[in-house]
């Protein structure tokens, strides 16, 4: 129970930074790439964290926004070499910085490096060694990167407002909050953004609250009256099953767990201040938002 309070202590303290939501990109391959390893693509991704910190872009673990890299090899040669083959090639590097969602392709450079090593893989772990993190193509990619996107949406709000609704309509909320998340805070009309994500996220939560009740109910039934709390959290206690979240709350405050019950007050009188019900539903919003883009069948996120 002392982890169910330290997590919303935790979720009630992180809100200032979810509202605070600057521009976020991710690191992302197509599911099927045979060039990269898992370890060379993180080490390719530390290669842009200096000129995202400097420039004042947030890295995510996922996120729409997303630099997609794909390589190339050229002049490509097998020289033998005693026991092993030597690989040599100029690996070309071609960075793109696109919203996975429409397609848009914010900006793009092309870096080509010599390397060796006794595989592709290994030849190309050591062009990515040369590579300077303080690389001025890596720098202005990276700038004219956040300058596009801010760019894009400031002039594109209410057709991104538009094409998340779309998605919300045909029950594909999490594509649609996660459109919507991608969009910088610091444009104007930023509170349209918010609003929407609150709509659709109430149009999901109709459709899941039911199905987190009867979850919620099975593990009260069971006696795991923590992990009933943890799924109460995730009800917005506005929804259409409030009620019945109201009424879990108050059998699960008749148990003899002190802590539980101290859980339980503690979801109360947050759904008693509009303000704290605001900032959970952009947290859980968010949260969709997130699983969504870990399902994604067309490129995985590299951390």
């Amino acid at each position: 129970m002392r982890k169910v309070l330290l997590t919303m202590i935790i979720l009630l303290t992180s809100y200032a930074t979810i509202f605070a939501q600057g521009i976020e990109i991710a690191f992302a391959l197509p599911v099927g790439n045979c060039q990269l390893s898992d370890n060379t693509a993180k080490m390719l991704r530390s290669k842009f964290l200096p000129a995202m910190t400097e420039s004042g872009v947030e890295t995510a673990e996922v996120s729409t926004i997303a630099i997609k890299p794909e390589i190339s090899f050229v002049n490509k040669q097998v020289v033998e070499g005693g026991m092993r083959n030597i690989h040599t090639s100029d690996i070309q590097f071609n960075f793109v910085c696109t919203n996975l969602a429409t397609s848009t392709t914010f900006a793009s450079c092309v870096v080509t490096v010599r390397g060796e090593g006794f595989s592709d893989d290994d030849a190309i772990k050591n062009a990515i060694s040369k590579l300077s993190a303080q690389d001025k193509r890596l720098t202005d990619f990276v700038n004219k990167a956040k300058d596009k996107i801010i760019d894009y949406y400031q002039h594109n709000l209410n057709s991104v407002i538009s094409r998340a609704r779309t998605f919300a309509n045909i029950q594909q909320y999490g594509e649609g909050l996660a459109l919507l998340f991608s969009c910088p805070a610091t444009i104007s009309g930023y509170t349209k953004i918010n609003d929407e994500i609150t709509t659709i996220y109430r149009q999901y939560q109709t459709q899941e609250c039911n199905n987190v009740i009867q979850k919620a109910r099975a593990e009260f039934s069971n006696g795991n009256f923590d992990a009933a709390v943890e799924y109460l959290q995730q009800i917005d206690m506005t929804s259409s099953c409030a009620a019945e979240a109201k009424q879990l709350c108050m059998q699960i405050k008749q148990t003899k767990d002190a802590e539980t019950r101290r859980a339980v007050e503690l979801i109360e009188r947050q759904s008693q201040r509009e303000t704290d019900l605001e900032k959970t539903r952009i947290k859980a919003a968010r949260d969709v938002a997130v699983a969504y883009c870990k399902r994604r069948r067309d490129v995985y996120f590299i951390w």
